[in-house]
């Protein structure tokens, strides 16, 4: 009997996988608000599983499982994803409150539109706990860690016990974006949060118009930030710092350091209504990348203050002097980003103008050729900042791990697996320092614009790659 008859065929497949990833989105879970799907983990753990989960103090959850009988002494296996999402909003969805609603509709598992999905990562972990729930599969020593709050700087495995993977020969997380790709290296992450008070004086007696810049596609700042989507706070931005005699009350968009922003908006003061048609041309430079971004002006009901004219200045000039986009490429996988730069999200908040950017680069010279970039940038504009980040994961091809997951690959599908390293943070980059001798790599199943309204999964594909992961557990 082949590993596919065990399972059940693909349609058994795929309907489990959805099955389990329901269950795990049933309540919200953005970074730092994972605690009730921790829950839902821990149940899943004890009633289909058996197993005895742990949880650390930020909600970590760990759950050794024995191996199958006669496998007891095969090398022992971690398998990790995270918990968290990006809450990407439309709408009055309230990432805090309201749970993802889940629709299977022409051939993808997605949102209603209103959200994202939760598919990063919460996929690749339903692809695990139901596949280990069938009982079809042999395997040795398992260990099963699930994290929380990876959205945000890999800040739940920072916060991993060593003692939890000490022990371990392997760690396979499932957190990659493309079936048919291993991953062996990731970049690191510099997330900036920048800052100035307000200032404030009465707003002129002239009529107020609101820009509003929407429809972009936005996106994760990693994985899509070669595709030359338009950002829309850079666009706002660089339009208004145009507009004569305009006077900013109002300007906001994006939605957090790592996406990237899919609207921005601004509420403005101007003797008559803006003239759009440079704007409206700069978005034609990314019609085919980004054909939804749009621009419209209406008019609007002016607050009572509007920002300075020397503070005014000094925001527009930093926000259009800070880097976005691709930096370089990697020299040592060709056609992987090397260092880029997102301007995620801009806003009031407590007083105060916030920025937020986010820095990836595979080589630190690179990320610290950046991050002087918009230091000093900050110093002449008068922001403040805050930085917190993650160490790089250096790649090896040869990596024992993805050799495994490669023979299994050819024998299922006879083609082998894309190796390589991406230009995205991942965890396995966290615990290297926690675990110098664990071999590590990373796969996933294949998920579409990831981090936005549009996150999608296609459902053909995931019976594939349960049938890579099993392959590699007996395999091991």
């Amino acid at each position: 009997m082949t590993l596919l008859d065990r399972l059940g065929g693909r349609q058994a497949i795929r309907q489990g996988v959805e099955d389990t990833f329901r269950l795990l989105s049933r309540h919200p879970h953005p970074s730092h608000g994972e605690a009730l799907t921790c829950k839902d983990y821990a149940a899943f753990l004890r009633e289909k599983l058996g197993g005895n989960p742990v949880e650390d103090h930020v909600h970590n959850l760990l759950c050794p499982l024995p191996a199958t009988p006669g496998r007891e002494g095969r090398p022992r296996l971690i398998l990790q994803g995270h918990m968290d999402m990006v809450c990407a909003a439309a709408g009055d969805f309230q990432p805090e409150r309201d749970p993802v609603t889940i629709v299977a509709k022409d051939g993808f598992l997605r949102s209603d539109g209103r959200s994202s999905l939760g598919a990063d990562n919460g996929l690749g972990n339903a692809a695990v706990l139901w596949l280990l729930s069938t009982g079809q599969v042999a395997h040795g020593p398992l260990t099963l860690l699930f994290t929380t709050a990876e959205e945000v700087g890999l800040a739940g495995a920072k916060e991993v016990d060593p003692a939890w993977l000490a022990g371990s020969d392997y760690l396979l997380n499932t957190d990659g974006f493309h079936l048919g790709r291993a991953i062996v290296g990731s970049a690191s992450g510099r997330r900036e949060t920048w800052s100035r008070p307000l200032e404030l004086e009465p707003a002129p007696p002239l009529p107020a118009w609101r820009l509003t810049l929407s429809g972009g596609l936005g996106g994760h700042s990693g994985d899509d930030i070669h595709r030359g989507r338009g950002n829309p706070i850079k666009l706002l931005s660089g339009y208004l710092a145009g507009l004569p005699g305009g006077r900013i009350a109002e300007l906001s968009g994006g939605l957090t350091h790592n996406a990237i922003p899919a609207w921005a908006e601004a509420v403005v003061f101007a003797p008559e209504e803006p003239d759009l048609t440079l704007l409206q041309n700069a978005l034609e430079l990314y019609r085919q990348a980004d054909p939804g971004l749009t621009a419209t002006c209406a008019p609007a009901e002016g607050p009572e203050e509007v920002w300075t004219a020397a503070f005014q200045a000094h925001v527009l000039a930093f926000l259009n002097g800070l880097y976005h986009g691709v930096y370089t490429m990697d020299p040592a996988f060709p056609g992987v980003v090397g260092a880029s730069a997102n301007l995620g999200k801009a806003g009031t908040a407590e007083g105060a103008f916030q920025v937020c950017s986010f820095l990836r680069s595979a080589r630190r010279e690179e990320e610290q050729e950046l991050a002087h970039r918009h230091e000093a940038l900050a110093a002449a504009h008068g922001f403040t900042g805050t930085v917190t980040g993650y160490p790089g994961w250096p790649g090896e091809r040869n990596n024992p791990l993805a050799a495994v997951l490669d023979r299994v690959w050819r024998a299922q599908t006879g083609r082998g697996l894309d190796i390589g390293a991406v230009h995205v943070g991942l965890e396995p980059s966290v615990f290297q320092d926690k675990c110098p001798a664990l071999v590590m790599a990373s796969t996933g199943p294949d998920i579409l614009d990831a981090h936005s309204v549009d996150e999608r999964a296609p459902l053909d594909t995931l019976p594939n790659y349960v049938l890579l992961l099993a392959g590699t557990l007996e395999a091991l």
